[in-house]
């Protein structure tokens, strides 16, 4: 499958009950984002374990350019606000595979369904508007809250990779789960 031209270099906008995905843009950096990425609290999932505002300028600017990232800010409908982020990468249109990963960094908005919510959508917007075959995303086995989320959002427990994540120099399992789209929606 080809790479849909107009996937980058515009702003796009999916709209969810609570939430909305938009495009992000180097212009949605700001210190309340870097905090999210310094914040261990936040950050005890992730690869990142800090982040300065030009750094993260050039990262929403090296995903914008990329060929096989989608990267979209989660925001709160009711006040626009920035809460989190979700993406799709890598995207590999040729296979109709891509894999996904999602941050809520604003924990005023934890335990909202915000999670959820942005995984459905972009879940959805994966397999119903890029016609991707199938969505992977890989967690951390003790990360059983996010485990949850993509269970209710209808993904399935693929393999668990032993020991395969080092994360502050301890190893622990990786969890592959995928959601796959309905035959009717790739034919």
């Amino acid at each position: 499958m080809e790479r849909p031209s107009t996937l980058h270099r515009h702003s796009a906008r999916i709209d969810g009950e609570r939430v909305y995905l938009r495009t992000l843009t180097p212009d949605d950096a700001s210190e309340e984002y870097a905090a999210w990425l310094n914040d261990p609290t936040v950050n005890q999932y992730l690869e990142t374990r800090s982040i300065t505002l030009p750094k993260l300028r050039e990262y929403i600017e090296e995903k914008d350019k990329s060929d096989d990232a989608i990267f979209f800010g989660i925001f709160w409908k009711e006040n626009n606000k920035h809460v989190g982020n979700v993406k799709l990468e890598p995207v590999n249109f040729a296979q109709g595979v891509a894999t996904m990963g999602i941050l809520i960094g604003d924990k005023n908005y934890w335990g909202k369904g915000v999670g959820t919510e942005a995984t459905n959508l972009i879940t959805n917007y994966a397999l119903a508007t890029l016609r991707i075959a199938e969505v992977n995303l890989g967690v951390m086995a003790t990360n059983v809250a996010a485990i949850r989320v993509y269970e209710k959002c209808g993904y399935v427990i693929d393999s668990i990779e032993e020991k395969s994540i080092n994360h502050d120099g301890l190893l622990y399992d990786r969890v592959w789960m995928k959601k796959t789209a309905p035959t009717s929606v790739r034919s």
